[in-house]
């Protein structure tokens, strides 16, 4: 993200427990969560442990969050993905999602597989991600698998 570097945006690695961690709690349930009338819960957190987490920064504040989990040595989970709802539009999530695919490569896997949000399934497919088998219910609201290889 060097050409937006000057605006004040650049995304960073979140580590557990850090500051920039600790504000994409703050966000991922502001967007992922509270609008479902849900909570982060406790295993959630711990799963965090398992992850990476990046972070999109505008002038030190997170306006994008994502995780990625390794699944084997060829495949990532990437997972709760998250904008900030005043800051959509401004291609944060296309540029997490770049730079989601540009670690995974360099760390060697593969292939990418995500579970989209029925409605958010559009965005990941402009990237080349494919849908598969049926929609199921994942934090009370319809998903459906999609995936993407890594060339």
């Amino acid at each position: 993200m060097s050409a937006r570097d000057e605006n004040g945006i650049r995304i960073v690695e979140a580590p557990l427990g850090s500051d920039v961690y600790r504000q994409s709690l703050v966000l991922r349930e502001a967007v992922l969560r509270t609008p479902l009338g849900l909570q982060l819960t406790a295993e959630e957190l711990a799963d965090d442990a398992l992850r990476r987490h990046f972070c999109v920064l505008s002038h030190g504040a997170v306006v994008g969050s994502v995780s990625l989990e390794p699944l084997d040595q060829e495949s990532l989970q990437l997972r709760q993905m998250a904008v900030a709802e005043d800051r959509r539009r401004e291609r944060i999530g296309a540029e997490l999602l770049e730079h989601a695919e540009g670690f995974a490569r360099r760390e060697g896997f593969k292939r990418i597989v995500l579970s989209a949000r029925l409605g958010a399934e559009g965005f990941y497919a402009r990237f080349g991600y494919r849908a598969s088998g049926e929609p199921f219910d994942e934090n009370t609201i319809p998903h459906v698998r999609m995936s993407k290889d890594l060339a």
